[in-house]
């Protein structure tokens, strides 16, 4: 279960604006706010329209589009994409993503990268988070896990690559490197997976790890890493 990893991510092609500009947001140019992105929201698109958008949008690399066709952990099926960017020398994609089926409807969809979103920015559609799970014991470097479960949104961001003077606090201009907008039915079961701590605990556990918010601050004096 921990090659299921929280990389979530995806979409974002509808953009009006290209969004392999590091400057543009993905979240500019949305039809709707999250956690709908561009007509897409978990527990209503279908498997098929996902499929429609990617094959007939711009800013997909469509070399890039990958469709297992077979069923992975509780999922149906999953699917994976990068968006298009201009050559360089690093040719890894600045945005990849990850979409989770179920029953034919789209129960996840995770979107990494340069996605030039900040906390804030997800703050200002949806509200403050409910809850947060902060730790390095996650992955190598520090990773701060944002949850609004009625909402069907998380997102996180890490410290690896932060100014010092932020790697212990929590800003709201602080950018995040992945967003998972998932079916707020499901979010029991995505628990027991482990699909908010990276395949590290499951929903038992997460709990015991997880903080009420309590607003910005310094992680260590609110949000102290916790065992589970």
């Amino acid at each position: 279960m921990k090659k299921f990893c929280l990389v979530f991510l995806i979409l974002l092609s509808a953009c009006k604006a290209s969004t392999s500009d590091k400057s543009v947001s993905i979240l500019e140019g949305s039809a709707c706010n999250l956690p709908c992105w561009n007509n897409i929201t978990p527990g209503v698109t279908t498997e098929d329209e996902i499929v429609h958008f990617l094959e007939n949008s711009d800013d997909i690399d469509q070399k890039s589009i990958q469709i297992d066709n077979q069923p992975r952990s509780i999922f149906d099926n999953h699917i994976f994409f990068s968006m298009r960017q201009s050559w360089s020398l690093n040719q890894y994609p600045k945005i990849r993503s990850d979409i989770y089926i179920i029953n034919n409807i789209v129960s996840d969809l995770i979107i990494c990268g340069e996605l030039n979103v900040s906390i804030n920015d997800v703050v200002s559609e949806i509200g403050e988070p409910e809850n947060i799970i902060s730790g390095d014991n996650l992955t190598g470097s520090r990773t701060v896990i944002f949850l609004n479960p009625h909402h069907g949104v998380s997102y996180i961001y890490d410290t690896a690559n932060l100014p010092d003077e932020l790697k212990h606090e929590i800003s709201p201009d602080i950018e995040i490197i992945c967003l998972n907008l998932f079916d707020a039915i499901m979010y029991g079961d995505l628990m027991d997976i482990g699909f908010f701590s990276s395949g590290h605990y499951n929903a038992e556990e997460t709990l015991k790890v997880m903080y009420p918010w309590d607003g910005y601050g310094n992680l260590d004096e609110k949000y102290p890493p916790r065992q589970p």
